[in-house]
């Protein structure tokens, strides 16, 4: 005879398990200080306000595809890591339905939806860029900026977009 668990225990099961993966997801995405950051990423910061400005000039949504619709509304956590001192600085912001860029702070976020990743190299080149909507996007595109969610939905999520990509990459090159 097989256990059936009652509706009682199923239900407690499920909410244990909902408070684990809630722990976890907050242990997991400690928030950094501003004081934290390295001296490079003061001048990171200051220099993304003039490209924020024309990034959200020249942003078309459609430019990004079937992504586009996954990074509207999303708070992002963009953690730049610089390799050759062996430090990372973030900085964070909103994106909203235009995918412009929002609320831009030096730091993280306690309420973001999604991190990104890169290297200082890359950062520095999307800033500098004289274009850089198409630059950040190249760099999406190639793998150069990745994507993550937080928590268990959005890693989930953000995971199938990234093995999505991943493939299409291979493909298309």
């Amino acid at each position: 005879m097989k256990y059936v668990p009652t509706t009682v225990g199923f239900t407690r099961m499920i909410v244990s398990l909902m408070l684990v993966v809630a722990a976890v997801g907050a242990v997991a995405s400690p928030v950094a200080a501003q004081s934290d950051q390295p001296d490079w990423a003061v001048q990171m910061f200051e220099d993304m306000g003039p490209m924020v400005e024309t990034y959200n000039a020249n942003v078309d949504p459609e430019d990004f595809g079937f992504i586009a619709g996954e990074l509207q509304g999303e708070k992002v956590n963009l953690v730049v890591d610089d390799p050759e001192n062996g430090t990372e600085a973030s900085v964070s912001f909103s994106m909203n339905n235009a995918l412009q860029m929002q609320e831009l702070a030096l730091g993280t976020r306690d309420d973001a939806t999604i991190q990104m990743n890169t290297d200082k190299a890359t950062m520095d080149r999307v800033i500098a860029s004289n274009n850089p909507t198409v630059e950040f996007k190249n760099a999406v595109t190639a793998g150069e900026i990745s994507v993550s969610g937080i928590g268990l939905l959005g890693g989930v999520k953000w995971y199938a977009i990234n093995v999505v990509a991943d493939v299409l990459r291979g493909i298309f090159g």
